[in-house]
């Protein structure tokens, strides 16, 4: 069942990022509508999804801090995955595809990894404290205490009043 969550919530940071970057890209790049570009982004960020929900249900999970070390191949792999995608369902020309497809990958799947770790991570319990261990609030200065006055010495001089 966390695989189908991490694949949903996959799913739609993928979608999300692919649109935004389709929308932009084609009109800077081509300066034309993509024609039927919710089908493109909705069977490419499928595809992207179901690959990384794969991941994450076989503990490879590529996020920010294991991308570039201990999962370095899958990073690769993605890469290839990305770069198709971005080619053959988005139509991008190969130059286009290879950098927007790269760097929506290092920018999405990093960031939808945080995402589905952080909602799919089991809660900690809270320890429970009892209403009779409840600190006390500070209801004093917080600067360090004046050190205390100088008691007069016996036999000097004190003051007279008048």
């Amino acid at each position: 069942m966390a695989t189908f969550w991490a694949f949903l919530i996959y799913w739609l940071v993928v979608f999300v990022g692919c649109y935004i970057v389709i929308e932009i890209a084609q009109d800077q790049l081509y300066d034309e509508v993509t024609p039927r570009v919710g089908l493109k982004v909705t069977a490419g960020s499928f595809l992207i999804a179901a690959m990384l929900a794969a991941f994450y249900h076989r503990q490879a999970s590529a996020s920010f801090d294991t991308m570039f070390t201990t999962n370095f191949m899958w990073t690769v792999l993605q890469a290839i995955v990305w770069f198709a995608v971005f080619t053959l369902v988005f139509q991008f020309h190969p130059w286009h595809a290879l950098g927007l497809g790269l760097a929506t990958m290092l920018l999405i799947q990093g960031l939808a990894t945080m995402g589905v770790n952080s909602m799919l991570a089991p809660t900690p319990a809270t320890a429970k404290s009892p209403a009779s261990a409840v600190s006390k609030p500070v209801r004093q200065s917080l600067a360090p205490a004046a050190p205390p006055a100088a008691a007069p010495k016996e036999g000097a001089a004190t003051p007279k009043a008048q």
